[in-house]
């Protein structure tokens, strides 16, 4: 029996849980990004514009990195709770929105406003970690990238009501409130599926252990947060311009087709996508150099709108993929939590010292070389070699399990044996007892008809 026919059984099998989590993106950003915006729309009556830059662009995007740090403690050391706390969230979020978005007191809304980027930043964190555990590797992006594009389509058809002040009404919040509601149910249903959707992304890609791979980690951690930094310097634009040139809604539509596309290059190559999200870091600088030449300047801008589809896609997918390795699970947000750091502190060198382009300039390459340089240091191990041949392991395994109908748990022994792991090492690995491990040994056994382990890796092994 080829290959390719059990391929396509399983890529129907997981289509409907695509959909899903495309919508479950696409309802949480859209919600979060709302009350992110009218939050924005409403600090300029009350502070400078320059203010309003650091509080929006820089403190606002580190309260989001506080957020899904959170989450990700939570799925590390709590993970039972992971789902009690998106309502809780989704529930405060929605409390805190309000006076953020129409309290006439400065400091109300700027500590409401900081709780909403918090828990902004979890609800981001839950649903990246769906998309970790329910969608497939190679088509992670495509979800991701879509469900954004959606949420940006559809905010930017919000945009449109009222003349253009839809966003600077009160009206918003109903919307939003609706969201939450819907967003809730939504939740409630897919947790329905949860014992049939879950451990679709079998663990193909590894970053070592010890040393050698918190170093490594380290280092992608770090060269997430400088490329943040590169895109932002040229990213930047002042608040005091937004409506005067530019109509940040529709630009973000520029934003969405990169993602969809940047999606669908990604799942193809995570080596090109990769290769483009770099490239795409000259922008800023190009950027830089236009200073004073307003159209110029937009036109980049716009296109540095469409190439940032590229790099949100690489920084979230990078991560999600790492985290396919059950035993860092709880990185799976990293990428947009690092992401945001970078963000933040690429806004403020750009709020700091944007009056001397000679320095600046000079301090974005800095950054944007020692990217680089990291960048190439990782590659070789990440996309010489290791995506395409986990790709195939990917589809091998789950073509195992859907002929041999194999439960998760099953699956994720099975995946620790080809591993040449002991009984005692599969059940620290999977947090249970020796005793559950030996019961799904037997069940594996049972189900593939074999005596022993060793018989079990060689009918995998011949398995095609």
């Amino acid at each position: 029996m080829h290959i390719y026919s059990h391929t396509k059984a399983v890529w129907n099998l997981t289509d409907t849980v695509m959909v899903e989590i495309t919508v479950l993106i696409s309802l949480c950003f859209l919600l979060t990004s709302s009350g992110w915006l009218v939050w924005a729309y409403h600090l300029p009556a009350q502070m400078s514009a320059e203010r309003t830059d650091m509080v929006v662009m820089v403190a606002g995007y580190l309260f989001q990195a506080v957020g899904i740090g959170i989450f990700s403690l939570i799925l590390r050391r709590k993970p039972a709770y992971i789902y009690r706390i998106l309502p809780v969230s989704l529930g405060m979020h929605a409390v805190c929105m309000i006076p953020a978005a129409v309290s006439p007191v400065e400091t109300v809304t700027l500590i409401t406003g900081f709780l909403m980027n918090i828990f902004c930043g979890i609800i981001a964190g839950y649903y990246l970690y769906e998309l970790t555990i329910n969608v497939l590797e190679d088509r992670r992006a495509s979800v991701f990238g879509i469900g954004y594009a959606l949420s940006i389509a559809a905010s930017w058809l919000l945009s449109l009501i009222d003349e253009g002040a839809f966003y600077y009404s009160e009206k918003i919040l109903a919307i939003c409130a609706v969201l939450t509601g819907i967003i809730l149910i939504y939740v409630r249903r897919l947790r329905q599926h949860e014992n049939t959707n879950q451990g679709l992304v079998p663990d193909v890609r590894s970053l070592g252990s010890g040393t050698a791979g918190r170093k490594y980690l380290c280092s992608v951690c770090l060269m997430i947060v400088l490329f943040g930094i590169v895109y932002s310097c040229g990213f930047s634009f002042p608040t005091e311009d937004i409506g005067k040139f530019v109509n940040v809604e529709l630009s973000r539509m520029v934003y969405a087709a990169g993602l969809i596309i940047a999606g669908f290059i990604t799942d193809r190559s995570r080596k090109y996508g990769a290769l483009l999200a770099l490239t795409a870091l000259i922008i800023p600088f190009i950027i830089h150099i236009l200073q004073g030449e307003i159209l110029p300047r937009i036109l980049f801008w716009v296109l540095s709108y469409f190439f940032f589809g590229f790099y949100s896609i690489f920084r979230v997918i990078l991560f999600t993929d790492i985290a396919s390795d059950k035993k860092i699970m709880f990185l799976s947000g990293a990428g947009l939590l690092f992401g945001r750091i970078g963000d933040a502190a690429g806004e403020g060198i750009c709020i700091a010292i944007t009056d001397d382009g000679i320095i600046f300039v000079c301090i974005a390459a800095l950054f944007f070389g020692t990217a680089v340089f990291l960048f190439f240091q990782f590659y070789p191990q990440l996309y010489l070699g290791g995506f395409h041949q986990g790709e195939r392991i990917m589809e091998k395994v789950e073509c195992f399990v859907l002929i041999y109908d194999l439960t998760v748990r099953e699956r994720d022994v099975l995946l620790l044996i080809l591993k040449k792991m002991t009984n005692e090492q599969i059940a620290e690995s999977l947090a249970v007892s020796e005793n559950t491990v030996k019961t799904h040994m037997r069940n594996l056994l049972r189900k593939t008809g074999c005596s022993n382990r060793k018989e079990l890796i060689g009918k995998y092994m011949s398995f095609s």
